[in-house]
Order: structure tokens, then C-alpha cells, then sequence
């Protein structure tokens, strides 16, 4: 038996023991990910992405093509956190914070640079959204002493790290790193409809958790933990101040890692399947091109 051969042969058996050696290592996760999405690192964005519909990522990541139209929610988003991010940065090198004027000129320039058609939901125009703007700004204006004082550590901080195993690095942008007398605290600014429940924190958790993994470097420096903050502003009419905490656990940050992993090998496998739903159709700049689809691309 061949077997038998190569155990009286020394020479055959060395031969063999060394295929496996002289095979090239793997690629890098950095490598693989800049060739197949033109990046070097895994977003939370891109993740998400790919959680609510494996075809939009592969049309927005893979094949890049551009969107048709950007929503509303997602510019009127980014314009608060513009000018909220401008008191933050007046505060970190000692500035007066800005006035309402001030905090409406950085939304209104923010609005505007946003190049791509914008689709309004019902009842929206630029105009309400504005005037939205400027009550939620003064409600977070008029509430912000409240909330948690400390040292600021840094204002939209972009931190890099290979925290998920054979996964690429994970690239994070928090909107606020405060250094209380007990914690490093992250701090996310959102907007949403209506007031955040339990469930909509254990949606959000994931992101954050990975973010504190980022920032376990830091809060190290300090010999001090990491905690999580949401500060969310509502678009009632009466717009309110909501802040929500979260202490890391270690075995969600476990499950999230892993979740990651995963989210990677099908990524890297092709997967490209429709989730089709009302909410994740209904705003899709990509919904035209998958109603086309056949299951063949």
C-alpha cells in the first residue's frame, strides 16, 4: 500500500510532510476586503448593511454603483450631528459654543452638500425639516448641562483596530469620548421618530460594543472601564432629550464579535439574496434594480 511505502521512506516522507508548508499563507482579511469592496476594513455601517439585505450591500460595497436618491432621514441626520458636533469642538479647545444662528448655519451647509436627489417622506419638505432642525437643536441646547460632565477625550475620533479574529479591521467614527470619574463613556448622538424602548438599545448595542473594543486602548491609559451613551433627540413637535446607558457585557461583545465573523465569510462567499420587507424596500435607492434581479448575478 502506498501507505506502507511512504513510511519505509524517509525521504518521501518529508516530501510529503512539506506540501502543506510550502503552500503560500492565506491572504491578509485587509487584503481580501480592499479587493472585493475597495476597502481595507469593516465599517459597522457596511455590517448593518449587510444584515438588513445581503443585495444592497453587494450593489452599494461590491459593485459600487451609485444610488438613485438619498433619503431625507438620512441628511436631516447628518445635519444635526454637524452642528451638534460644532459645540463639541468649540468645548474641546476652549471656544464659546455657538448660538442657534450659528449651530443653523452649520445644518444649512451641511444640507447642502449633499449632491444626490433627495426623497422627502410624506408631509416633508426642506423647509418643515429645517424648522424641526431648529427646535431639536434648542431643546438639546437647553439640555445638554444635564448631561454627564467630564474631561473630553475626543469629538468624532475615527479609531481603527483587528479586534474581530480573521476578519479585517473594524474602522469606527465616535461622535464622543468623555472621561467621567469612573469611565471612559462613548457617546452616540442620534434622531429618531419616537422615544427609544429597551428593544430599539438592544438594536443599537451592537455598534457601540464594538466601538468600546476600539476603545479599551484608551480607557486602559486611564485604568479606567468603558460605558456606552445614546443621547437622542426625538422629532416630536415638542422635540425631546433622551440619554440611554449601556455597561459593556463580555459575553455580548463575544456574540457580537462573532456575529462579525460570520457576516465576513458571507461576504466573502458571495451571498447576495433580496430582503425584501416594507421597511427595508420602501426607502431603498437601490429598489429598482433589484426588483430586476433573477437570482443570476
Amino acid at each position: 500500500m502506498i501507505s506502507e511505502v511512504i513510511d519505509q521512506n524517509p525521504t518521501a516522507r518529508n516530501a510529503l510532510r512539506n506540501v502543506g508548508s510550502n503552500r503560500p499563507p492565506p491572504p491578509a482579511p485587509n487584503d481580501v476586503a480592499e479587493k472585493l469592496i475597495a476597502r481595507n476594513y469593516l465599517s459597522w455601517s457596511s455590517v448593518s448593511t449587510f444584515l438588513r439585505c445581503p443585495k444592497r450591500f453587494k450593489l452599494q460595497y461590491i459593485d459600487r454603483v451609485e444610488p438613485g436618491f438619498v433619503s431625507s432621514n438620512l441628511v436631516f441626520g447628518s445635519a444635526i450631528h454637524a452642528a451638534i458636533e460644532s459645540i463639541y469642538r468649540a468645548l474641546f479647545v476652549g471656544a464659546t459654543p455657538p448660538d442657534h444662528n450659528e449651530l443653523m448655519s452649520t445644518y444649512d451647509a451641511a444640507w447642502k452638500q449633499e449632491q444626490k436627489p433627495i426623497r422627502f417622506g410624506r408631509n416633508e419638505t426642506a423647509e418643515t425639516l429645517r424648522d424641526l432642525a431648529g427646535r431639536m437643536l434648542d431643546a438639546y441646547g437647553a439640555h445638554r448641562e444635564t448631561l454627564p460632565d467630564g474631561e473630553l477625550v475626543g469629538v468624532e475620533e475615527e479609531l481603527r483596530g483587528a479586534i474581530v479574529q480573521d476578519a479585517p479591521d473594524i474602522l469606527g467614527r465616535i461622535d464622543l469620548i468623555v472621561r467621567t470619574h469612573d469611565a471612559i463613556r462613548i457617546v452616540d448622538f442620534k434622531t429618531s421618530k419616537s422615544s427609544w424602548s429597551a428593544s430599539k438599545i438592544e438594536e443599537a448595542a451592537p455598534q457601540m460594543l464594538l466601538y468600546s473594543e476600539l476603545v479599551k486602548p484608551i480607557a486602559g491609559s486611564y485604568g479606567l472601564p468603558v460605558e456606552i451613551s445614546w443621547v437622542v433627540l426625538t422629532k416630536h413637535k415638542q422635540p425631546r432629550i433622551e440619554v440611554h446607558h449601556l455597561t459593556p457585557n463580555p459575553d455580548r461583545v463575544v456574540s457580537t464579535k462573532a456575529m462579525v465573523a460570520e457576516v465576513w465569510r458571507a461576504i466573502q462567499q458571495r451571498f447576495q439574496y433580496p430582503i425584501a420587507s416594507t421597511m427595508n424596500c420602501s426607502t431603498c435607492p437601490y429598489r429598482n434594480l433589484c426588483s430586476a434581479w433573477e437570482g443570476t448575478t
